[in-house]
């Protein structure tokens, strides 16, 4: 059985709505019926999310473009992996299949060049003659193993009867990953909260700026947002303001537990003690000016190095 942390998210408007954690891993999930009804906006902010997490962005579907999604098969939307129900939860048991995906030119197989490279030379196959018993150039074959292309479906069929099926890379979560090009993902958005709230935000960055690398911030997401900060053992803080129902600090709280994520809640007059949840820092907004001195005497400075 694998070790997994598994949340459901409540509210439908959010960018995510499964956040689950296997081995440490952090998959950000947004369910959907057709994933190409999922928007730049919402695909921008799960990215952005995932990535304040050190996560993986995913999106779970039944269509794609009104056509059902194959098992077992990744495709993509806005640069982020998707895949069906069943798919997802065989990720996460890992259970291993074949890294199958589809792309503008068909459906292929993600193939490990080198192992293909060390396998021919070891059966005595040169690339002309597997070149001409795949039915490819010779400058495929290069392709493949210097892991510049992988194959088709039809290749890949004649390409296990010839070499074994070694070659062929799993699906695992690690894996997934490659999908996600990090070039493309948001490293520093923009603040769009509003009025009070926005200027809250601010002043907690100012009290905390010279500990910030990176700053995230989130549209339609469990945090309004997230901060990489520099000191050691501390990777990341989170905020949130606004919370009016106790069961969306619970909520707040189980992210922050499951992802190592300590997370400042800012809230209304006499809030500025510790939380009995050693994860929150709840603190009253109109003393932002004391959030260095709650954060060293927190139950969190006994986990985190505060400076």
């Amino acid at each position: 059985m694998v070790d997994k942390i598994h949340i459901q998210l409540k509210k439908p408007n959010y960018c995510v709505d499964e956040l689950t954690v296997v081995s440490r891993e952090v998959i950000a999930t947004k369910k959907v019926k057709d994933a190409y009804s999922v928007p730049q906006s919402i695909a921008d902010n799960l990215k952005s999310f995932s990535k304040f997490l050190n996560g993986i962005p995913l999106i779970v579907a039944e269509e794609y473009k009104g056509e059902n999604i194959e098992e077992e098969v990744v495709y993509t939307r806005h640069n982020i992996p998707v895949v069906s129900e069943k798919t997802a939860e065989s990720l996460i048991e890992g259970r291993n299949s074949y890294f199958i995906y589809v792309n503008k030119g068909g459906i292929f197989v993600k193939i490990d060049g080198k192992k293909l490279k060390e396998i021919r030379e070891r059966k005595g196959i040169s690339r002309t003659r597997l070149a001409r018993e795949l039915g490819v150039s010779i400058k495929a074959v290069a392709y493949y193993e210097e892991g510049v292309s992988d194959v088709s479906l039809e290749i890949a069929s004649k390409l296990e009867e010839i070499i074994g099926d070694e070659v062929f890379e799993r699906l695992n979560i690690e894996s997934l990953k490659e999908l996600v090009p990090q070039k493309e993902t948001v490293v520093e958005t923009k603040n769009t909260k509003s009025g009070k709230e926005n200027r809250d935000i601010e002043r907690l960055i100012q009290f905390l700026k010279d500990m910030i690398k990176e700053k995230y911030f989130f549209d339609k997401a469990p945090f309004d947002a997230g901060f990489k900060v520099s000191t050691s053992m501390f990777h990341r803080i989170a905020a949130k303001t606004g919370i009016q129902e106790d069961e969306e600090l619970e909520e707040i709280s189980k992210i922050s537990k499951a992802t190592h994520t300590p997370t400042i809640v800012l809230g209304e007059e006499n809030t500025e003690t510790a939380s009995d949840d050693e994860n929150l820092i709840t603190l009253d907004k109109q003393k932002i000016e004391k959030i260095r001195e709650i954060l060293a005497r927190t139950p969190i400075s006994r986990q985190f190095s505060i400076e």
